[in-house]
C-alpha cells in the first residue's frame, strides 16, 4: 500500500484590501490535509477535438464497485489544461453512454471546469464520468484507487 497526502488551502484578502481584494470582510487562510492509503493510480489525457467531443473518462463497472460505499472507489483529480475552452463533468449510470452535457439545465451535468480550473474529489465506481467540451479542449485525469 501506498500513501499520498492531498492538500487544499484557499487563501484570499478581506474585501478592503487594495491588492487583490476577497470575498469576505475578514481575511480568509483554510487548509486541509489528508493521509490517504492507495494501492494503484492511472493517468491520462484526453483530447476533444471540438464542441461535438464527448467520451466516459472513468467506467464505474471497470474498477469493481461491489461493496458498501467508503469501502471501494478512490479519488479523482481532473483538469481542464485548455486556455479557453470550457470542459463539463457529468455521471451516468453505470453502463450509460456519454453525450453532449453542455446545454442548460442538463441534468447529468455534475460540473463545470473552465479553462485552468481543476477538481479533486472522491468517487466510488458506482457511476460512470463523462466529459464534453465546447470546443477543443485537454483535459488531464489521475484516478487514486483507495487501499
Amino acid at each position: 500500500m501506498a500513501v499520498i497526502k492531498p492538500t487544499l488551502t484557499l487563501v484570499s484578502n478581506a474585501s478592503a484590501a487594495t491588492t487583490d481584494p476577497g470575498p469576505l470582510s475578514v481575511a480568509l487562510t483554510l487548509s486541509a490535509t489528508d493521509s490517504l492509503t492507495v494501492d494503484e493510480v492511472a493517468s491520462g489525457i484526453y483530447t476533444f477535438d471540438d464542441a461535438t467531443s464527448h467520451t466516459t473518462i472513468f467506467d464505474g463497472s471497470s474498477f469493481g464497485a461491489d461493496g458498501l460505499g467508503g469501502t471501494v472507489g478512490g479519488y479523482i483529480y481532473l483538469k481542464n489544461t485548455s486556455t479557453s475552452a470550457t470542459v463539463y463533468i457529468g455521471i451516468v449510470a453505470d453502463g450509460g453512454s456519454a453525450s453532449d452535457i453542455d446545454a442548460s439545465g442538463d441534468a447529468a451535468r455534475l460540473f463545470t471546469l473552465k479553462a485552468q480550473e481543476f477538481a479533486w474529489l472522491p468517487y466510488d465506481y458506482t457511476m460512470d464520468v463523462t466529459a464534453d467540451s465546447d470546443g477543443a479542449a485537454t483535459l488531464e485525469w489521475w484516478r487514486f484507487d483507495r487501499g
